[in-house]
Parts: C-alpha cells; sequence; structure tokens
C-alpha cells in the first residue's frame, strides 16, 4: 500500500507533484481548443515525498523528503539544489516565514533555515515538545503556536 499525502504545488500553469518513492515531477497545463493537455516539464527521481507538503519561495521547493531529510529544489528544472542528510521524522510541516523557512518534523525540533539554493544554512533550532509532532504551526506575528499531543503551547520570537 502506498499512502501519500503530499498536496500538489501550483506555479503559474505548472503543477509539481512529489510522491513516496515516486520522485519529483513538474507538468505544465495549457489550454488546447476546447481541452487542457498536460505536459511533462521535469522529473528528479532522487527526491521525493511522502507526507510534507513543500513550500515554494522565491522558484525554490523546500520540503521533508520520504526518507525524513530536508531538501531544496530547483523549481524550473527540478535539479536538487542540496539535500540535508539529518532524519527529523517520516512527518514534517513547512512554513514560509518570511526571511526564514520553517519546519516542524515530528522529532518536534522547530527549525528555521535561510531560504538558499546554495546550501542549507540552520538559523535556529527548538525542542518543542518531548513527544512527536503532527499538527502544523501556526505563525501570528512574532508568535508561533505548536500543538502536540497534550498541550498547545505559544513561543515568542525574537
Amino acid at each position: 500500500m502506498s499512502y501519500n499525502a503530499v498536496t500538489p504545488i501550483i506555479d503559474g500553469q505548472t503543477v509539481i507533484v512529489l510522491g513516496l518513492g515516486r520522485g519529483s515531477h513538474a507538468v505544465k497545463i495549457e489550454k488546447k481548443g476546447d481541452a487542457f493537455e498536460a505536459k511533462e516539464v521535469w522529473s528528479n527521481p532522487q527526491v521525493g515525498a511522502q507526507f510534507c507538503t513543500p513550500v515554494l519561495k522565491d522558484g525554490l521547493v523546500y520540503g521533508l523528503s520520504d526518507r525524513g531529510t530536508l531538501f531544496c529544489i530547483k523549481a524550473s528544472t527540478g535539479e536538487t539544489a542540496w539535500t540535508n542528510d539529518n532524519k527529523r521524522g517520516n512527518y514534517g510541516a513547512m512554513i514560509d516565514a518570511g526571511s526564514v523557512v520553517m519546519t516542524l518534523p515530528s522529532n518536534a525540533e522547530l527549525t528555521a533555515f535561510k531560504p538558499s539554493d546554495k546550501s542549507y544554512e540552520e538559523v535556529a533550532k527548538i525542542k518543542v515538545a518531548s513527544g512527536e509532532t503532527y499538527a502544523y504551526p501556526v505563525i501570528a506575528g512574532n508568535r508561533v503556536f505548536i500543538k502536540d499531543k497534550e498541550a498547545v503551547t505559544m513561543y515568542t520570537l525574537e
């Protein structure tokens, strides 16, 4: 059985999809007369996702792979820009937080990193729960709300 919970990413007329063991693919949707046609733009068999909907920011796709590692791919070509091999759990939320991208994997380590196609550069990391986390964090101004199995906690960012 294959379970895939990744929401497709829309980039103009291009739809980017990722899957467990299927890698990443992009198709361009174009209207041809009264019908629509999908044409493959690129395919990257090395980077897939299962339980993390990636973030598209400035032409780059950031996500948590089906192997539990962070990645960045170029939205225009599908080329892998970088991967970070630290295992973080098989599920994770990914959020565009302005000057940083934040991720909250199931290991409950809220991590912020700089968006870049050059390399992974961690800005901050904090353990936000003693158990696993599965809900997306909510950012409101300079506050981050985290829900784990037992409670909701608010953190203030500076």
